[in-house]
């Protein structure tokens, strides 16, 4: 599916994205979730907002908690009128995600241990804001540079920053999947990342779960975004997510302004292995 938004200045975005239970996980409730929120009011007009959550606790408890985070965290944000600050914004519909999590795991004892991750940006014309919870991630795409804006909140991610671990040991980690913070119904707060980027012209916006970042390269998650239209690119990279095993849930948002006479990069996405 491809979403298009134009802002009042009639600069336009493109969107693509993709939810794909895995490989591994076929025949079981996808735990994952994404939405691309568009505004639907020009009187209470608001930047596309770009949600990806990763579910945990289990096949039901986790789907459930994406979807509720979800939910949750877009009804704020649409029912809020001309906020001041879009960053603040975000991290009070956070809060009311985990309120939500928390009294529906309290009111449904199989639901205790559900929770999810959250990556959310909005893009205004010339700046994104980030929030995340988790080891749910966003980068931006500029030129031929790949940057991750978000924040692992995860063991291996602290390791990393302490200098204790190489970005390719924790990879391949044992406690790879074990995060430091996350929307649950058992933690009695969060405290989210938060982030402010300047966006150029050119920029790519990728978000994602772990089922995409921790088994495709990241010079293939550029490659297919920079080479493909954003809806093909999230399809391509969900096809290759499952021809490395697929060993999870696998979700992508993949933004960026149109342009129809953009050139695409001369990788060719059938020649590259994924390395696994």
């Amino acid at each position: 599916m491809v979403l298009m938004d134009t802002y009042p200045e009639k600069t336009q975005f493109e969107f693509g994205f993709a939810c794909d239970v895995g490989r591994k996980r076929m025949g079981e409730p996808n735990q994952d979730a994404v939405e691309v929120i568009l505004s639907d009011s020009s009187d209470n007009w608001h930047p596309p907002l770009l949600i990806v959550a990763d579910g945990l606790g289990g096949h039901r408890g986790g789907s459930t908690a994406s979807q509720l985070v979800i939910q949750v965290f877009k009804r704020q944000f649409k029912q809020t009128r001309h906020p001041a600050n879009y960053l603040q914004l975000m991290e009070i519909c956070a809060q009311k995600a985990h309120m939500a999590v928390r009294i529906h795991g309290a009111q449904n004892p199989n639901l205790a241990n559900m929770g999810s991750t959250i990556v959310a940006a909005t893009l205004d014309e010339k700046q994104l804001s980030l929030l995340n919870v988790g080891d749910s991630r966003a980068y931006i795409f500029r030129g031929n540079k790949v940057v991750q804006i978000s924040q692992d909140q995860s063991w291996v991610a602290a390791q990393v920053r302490a200098g204790l671990l190489t970005p390719q040991e924790a990879l391949k980690h044992p406690k790879l999947n074990r995060l430091e913070m996350a929307i649950t119904a058992k933690r009695p707060e969060i405290k989210p990342y938060l982030s402010e980027e300047t966006l150029e012209l050119n920029d790519i916006i990728v978000l994602c779960s772990d089922g995409l970042w921790g088994v495709i390269p990241e010079t293939l998650l550029w490659a297919a975004a920079n080479e493909l239209p954003p809806q093909a690119a999230a399809d391509k990279l969900v096809a290759l997510a499952n021809r490395s095993q697929g060993p999870d849930n696998i979700s992508v948002i993949i933004a960026r302004r149109f342009n129809p006479d953009r050139k695409s990069a001369t990788i060719n996405l059938e020649d590259t292995n994924p390395g696994l």
